[in-house]
């Protein structure tokens, strides 16, 4: 019997065990016992946890999530509409606790239907060593030993409060994604909130308070153009200020590309493509690698949205061009002061009432070519000083390309127009009299900062390192993997046995926010190397 903990129960362990089990259909009696730690019901995990308000809805569209398999072949907007969730098809951006159903399912149907003895374990793990051949895993319930491990934490385990997080602060979590009725009674009506943060989970917390608490949305025209009045439930707070370093709000996400664009996209996704293999490792280990030239593939993105520009008729030079995603704005934005009409500028772009801004061509450069890239720079080499350079530079691309979708940008939008909302510098916030609201997400990867400063974000991960089973190269937060998932040791070796799947491992590997299964292979040839071990071994002993 081969014994399985995976710590973490969200997207990222369903799709690997589901690989494991259709990889598994042939055995009888498949010796195989699963056990997966987390504090919430397995599949959706606490982000997409089903009791979340309705408010909170997904910033993706709904096409790209598919957890089907052999127990269940439909994708999830195939189950939604045969559930009659979506019988219009016209819903792109469904409520999150909706696709938690959908995931909880998925893993529900494992358990009942699947090859593998599967359990769930409710509580946190608080650490792994390694004994022998296997690892002892102790949670709240004591220890146990494994033969395998899967780290597949997500967000963060339990208990995490941001760098900075003001004492006194409440976390956005608990306004959101778990509602807790204590939380939601400490900012009363008519309040003034501070919200640290003015990204996608700040807005999350807008939401919760303004439409999750009886506001309303009325369908308007503006110069001729579809928007949205906000009708006050009379319980939301009377100023909610956001509030972010940069002060720039986030792009809302380009409705479509136009069809002379996708040409572009297609001829530079081969050109990544052929980068990546030039700037690949040789091998897995992690001393085997070569120095990418990180120079060459800037200079193919410049060209990109360079031949962008062109085709959508924008002038634009490449320094102009290089200069926004230095600035993380172009200039023309900068001259606009406020963040609400920087906002409103967007949108226009995006639904070409107005030309296309710099930051609408570098949206579609940086999504469009998002899958080759994060493939391309897969555990690669980085020369010193280009990690921390790119680090930058995508956190600029990804405010551009990353942002809300069109429904929500227009709900933001009515809100400031409302006098509800406003975003500020946080050197200019105001703490004083306001409830304060941390809306910083955990950092990916498994440190506080990049690495040598950052501290473990767990003890789990703490003791680890210090025992050497796990590697974090410097400028980087996430640990080290292999192709399969196992993760490389101190000396650049396989730590045999124990693998990492999904955010623990961002940094090596990109984009691990996401729901989108065909963007990582890590699972999969995870799963393939746990059901040839099984295979294997189950052929030694049949008689």
């Amino acid at each position: 019997m081969t014994r399985i903990a995976m710590i973490g129960g969200g997207p990222k362990c369903l799709f690997a065990l589901l690989e494991l089990n259709d990889a598994l259909t042939s055995i009888q009696e498949t010796p195989v016992r699963v056990d997966v730690y987390d504090p919430y019901p397995p599949g959706a995990g606490r982000v997409w946890n089903t009791g979340q308000p309705r408010e909170l809805r997904l910033n993706v569209n709904s096409r790209i999530i598919d957890a089907s398999s052999t127990l269940c072949l439909q994708s999830f907007d195939q189950w939604r509409a045969v559930s009659g969730e979506n019988a219009g098809g016209e819903d792109t951006y469904p409520a999150r606790a909706l696709v938690g159903e959908y995931l909880r399912e998925q893993f529900e149907r494992l358990v009942e239907d699947g090859c593998l003895n599967l359990a769930h374990r409710p509580s946190v793990v608080t650490g792994i060593v390694r004994q022998g051949a296997q690892w002892e895993v102790f949670s709240e319930q004591g220890s146990e030993l494994y033969d395998e491990v899967v780290l597949a934490t997500g967000h963060g385990l339990a208990g995490y409060r941001s760098e900075g997080m003001l004492g006194g602060a409440l976390s956005a979590t608990q306004l959101t994604v778990e509602r807790e009725a204590d939380a939601m009674g400490k900012v009363p009506p008519g309040s003034k909130v501070l919200i640290r943060g003015a990204a996608l989970t700040a807005y999350d917390v807008v939401l919760a308070l303004t439409e999750g608490r009886g506001g309303r949305w009325e369908q308007v025209t503006r110069n001729g153009l579809a928007a949205v009045r906000y009708l006050p439930g009379g319980q939301e707070p009377a100023r909610i200020t956001m509030t972010s370093r940069s002060n720039i709000p986030m792009s809302p996400k380009p409705q479509r590309i136009p069809g002379p664009l996708r040409e572009v996209l297609d001829d530079f996704r081969t050109r990544i493509r052929r980068w990546g293999a030039a700037n690949a490792a040789p091998s897995g280990k992690a001393t085997d690698r070569p120095e990418a030239d990180l120079d060459a593939l800037w200079q193919m993105l410049l060209a990109c949205a360079l031949r962008c520009a062109r085709h959508s008729g924008i002038r634009a030079s490449a320094t102009e061009l290089c200069n926004t995603v230095l600035a993380g704005q172009s200039q023309a934005f900068s001259a606009i002061n406020s963040p609400a009409e920087k906002l409103r500028a967007s949108l226009r772009a995006n639904r070409r009432v107005d030309p296309a801004t710099h930051e609408w061509i570098w949206s579609i450069v940086w999504s469009g070519l998002y899958a080759q890239l994060v493939q391309a720079l897969s555990r690669i080499q980085w020369r010193t000083g280009d990690r921390e350079r790119f680090n930058r530079l995508a956190a600029n691309l990804e405010r551009m390309a990353f942002g809300p979708p069109e429904p929500t940008a227009l709900k933001l939008l009515a809100l400031f127009d409302a006098g509800i909302l406003q975003q500020e510098p946080s050197a200019d916030a105001v703490t004083a009299e306001a409830i304060v609201i941390d809306a910083v997400t955990a950092p990916v990867g498994v440190l506080s900062g990049p690495a040598p400063e950052g501290r473990p974000a767990h003890s789990l991960f703490g003791s680890l390192l210090a025992n050497q089973e796990i590697q974090i190269r410097r400028a980087e937060r996430g640990l080290l993997t292999d192709t399969d998932g196992t993760c490389l040791n101190a000396r650049g070796e396989r730590s045999e046995s124990l693998a990492a799947l999904g955010r623990p491992t961002e940094d090596p590997t990109l984009g691990h926010d996401t729901l989108n299964r065909t963007l990582h292979p890590e699972y999969r040839a995870w799963a393939q190397r746990i059901a040839t071990k099984i295979t294997s071994a189950s052929q030694k002993v049949a008689p």
